[in-house]
């Protein structure tokens, strides 16, 4: 671990920290790495005193110069400043004694001017110093109570707040114990509340609520006044601490407005640096006066009251669980209102308690949705696209399509393309809760891919369009601009229904594999080719429908104009199969892929098949 040494340039606020050298088995900073550092510095305070270059034991400076480690400490660095010194000419005459005696009254009337500046930057330097001081130690206060950790059943209100006065006025000590005060919860967002793609802004800001009156001020600020005061200070500056944003006075507004409280809203913002300093001013009065009081007790129940702001502050501790709950006693409220402020309670991922608007409560919500549907798609193996709102997932079973649902409806992210794939032995009841989450869903592109899917005996039983009645509502989704569904064979039969076609939905395509398809279902598949279907892509590999089954599906495709893809590999197709099959290229225009490998088509079916390309070409 490097051990350091903090400097700060006189009148400045930034630290800089500069590694220690050991010489000798002492830790020293070498004098050439602060010149680096500060160029121009001409010497080095510890508060009031000058720190010293190190000597050895002649008493001589020891060579390369250095100064000693000053732990916990930050030294004060001072630049050198460049005089100009003007030369007399001793060639010039010695001046009257008149004209030498207006030179002396301006060159001391110049010293005094001289001496006076002097003094003003003195005493600018040391209110710089002090309010960096200050600036330090309410830092650290507050970064004490911003990382302050309650337990859920504890935190039953705000923790963070402060008081302005009902009224935008200003200053007079006489007509203080007259002001009514209002006590303005404040939002807890920061980066536990950012969510991508967000544009609202996460920085401390006031709820948006009118704020709570309250009751008996003198025994309200004398128990809270020190929490106040800290709380008031850190919003006058600004701050960034411990993961939360706090912007200058002047940016310090509600991010919205309830309509019921937007007047008083609005009051407040707009006169919110005027009431900040106001109620500054009256918890210092106030401290005054209790601190004039302490010094007139006596006797050995007196009680010692800090001397400065400084110290009243430093004993200052964020608010228990208790104190909290005590609060309600020193304002009025309704009932109903509960002393939440319009706020909302949340749970960070550390498991920490926030109150934040509902602004930022629902963007960290849809945060920790979308957050989860990433994932469920990276651990089914998917791909999230965002930006384009598309996912890509095979789930594997009922429980992660279930999980899958459950995540893409709460995410609320806008997933406009789905390409999902059942990669298990899905049944009919998998489809009913696909077709409920579908629904609740911004899809509009679907591909569906239903290979896997088996019927059960008892849903054979049932009519065609109740069989497929899942799919069919599906097609008929008014959301739906594109759906392309891979299905097994037991949809076979879809094929022959003709669904309500939304105007909607610009495509629809269905691509088939069909393995030992019997005669009865091979007789509905032709028959809907040539009712031209939704049916774009079909595979007949290895079903033996030989030349017979290849002079029917000719006969259907002279009439199709929607089938692209046939894959009749396999199929024990022959010669006259083949010449058929050529008679129909001749007509059909819109298939564009056939395979008939692994059939007997013989040379002069190739040849009929290629002079039929010929007439396509």
């Amino acid at each position: 671990m490097v051990v350091t040494q903090s400097f700060r340039l006189t009148g400045k606020s930034d630290i800089i920290n500069i590694a220690l050298v050991n010489v000798n088995g002492q830790n020293v900073v070498c004098w050439e790495d602060i010149q680096e550092v500060f160029p121009g510095v001409k010497y080095v305070n510890n508060g009031e005193l000058t720190v010293s270059k190190m000597r050895d034991s002649n008493q001589k400076r020891i060579e390369p110069h250095c100064i000693e480690h000053c732990p916990n400490v930050v030294l004060e660095v001072v630049l050198s400043t460049t005089v100009k010194h003007v030369h007399a000419d001793n060639t010039m005459s010695t001046p009257n004694p008149g004209f030498e005696s207006t030179v002396i009254h301006k060159l001391n009337g110049l010293h005094d001017q001289g001496d006076m500046t002097q003094r003003i930057a003195q005493e600018v330097w040391e209110l710089t110093k002090q309010m960096n001081d200050r600036l330090v130690l309410i830092q650290s206060k507050t970064e004490a109570i911003l990382t302050q950790n309650y337990e859920l059943l504890e935190y039953t209100i705000p923790r963070l707040f402060i008081v302005l006065p009902e009224e935008s006025i200003s200053w007079d000590p006489k007509t203080m114990l007259r002001t009514k005060f209002r006590l303005h919860f404040i939002c807890e967002c920061g980066k536990h509340t950012e969510a991508s793609g967000s544009n609202i802004p996460h920085h401390l800001h006031l709820a948006s609520h009118e704020g709570y009156v309250v009751n008996k001020p003198t025994e309200f600020f004398e128990k809270y006044g020190p929490f106040l005061m800290l709380m008031l200070e850190m919003i006058k500056l600004g701050a960034g601490i411990a993961g939360h944003v706090v912007p200058a006075l002047a940016n310090l507004k509600v991010v919205d407005a309830l309509d019921f409280a937007k007047s008083s809203v609005d009051s407040v913002t707009s006169n919110i640096i005027k009431g900040v300093n106001y109620s500054l001013a009256y918890l210092e009065e106030t401290r005054s006066l209790v601190k004039r009081s302490s010094d007139d007790d006596v006797g050995d129940d007196a009680r010692a009251f800090p001397d400065d702001l400084g110290s009243y502050l430093t004993g200052v501790e964020g608010l228990e669980g208790a104190e909290l709950r005590q609060l309600g006693s020193h304002l009025k409220a309704n009932n109903s209102d509960k002393l939440l402020g319009n706020l909302y309670r949340m749970t960070t991922k550390d498991g920490h308690v926030k109150w934040v608007c509902r602004h930022h409560y629902r963007a960290s919500y849809q945060e920790a949705h979308t957050q989860k549907l990433r994932d469920v798609v990276k651990l089914a193996e998917g791909v999230f696209d965002e930006q384009l709102g598309r996912i890509k997932v095979t789930l594997g079973s009922s429980f992660a399509a279930a999980e899958f649902y459950e995540a893409i409806n709460k995410a609320k992210v806008g997933v406009y393309d789905l390409d999902i794939t059942f990669g298990w032995d899905c049944s009919r009841t998998d489809l009913e809760a696909f077709e409920k989450a579908l629904k609740m869903s911004s899809v509009s592109i679907l591909r569906l891919d239903l290979e896997r899917f088996q019927a059960s005996i008892a849903s054979k039983l049932l009519s065609t369009s109740t069989q497929y009645g899942i799919l069919v509502r599906i097609m008929e989704h008014t959301d739906m601009k594109t759906i392309h569904m891979v299905l097994s064979k037991d949809f076979v039969k879809l094929s022959s229904l003709q669904p309500k076609r939304s105007s909607h939905l610009h495509k629809l395509s269905i691509e088939m594999t069909l393995s030992l398809i019997g005669v009865n279902d091979f007789r509905v598949l032709v028959k809907s080719l040539k009712t031209n279907n939704p049916l774009t892509t079909l595979n007949l590999e290895n079903n033996s429908i030989g030349n017979e089954g290849a002079l029917a599906l000719s006969e259907a495709l002279k009439i199709n104009t929607t089938l692209t893809t046939l894959d009749l590999g396999g199929n024990s197709i022959g010669r006259k199969g083949a010449l058929a099959l050529s008679e129909a290229l001749k007509i059909n225009t819109t298939l564009a892929t056939l395979n008939l490998e692994f059939n007997s088509i013989g040379y002069e079916g190739a040849l009929a098949l290629s002079e039929a390309l010929k007439t396509i070409i």
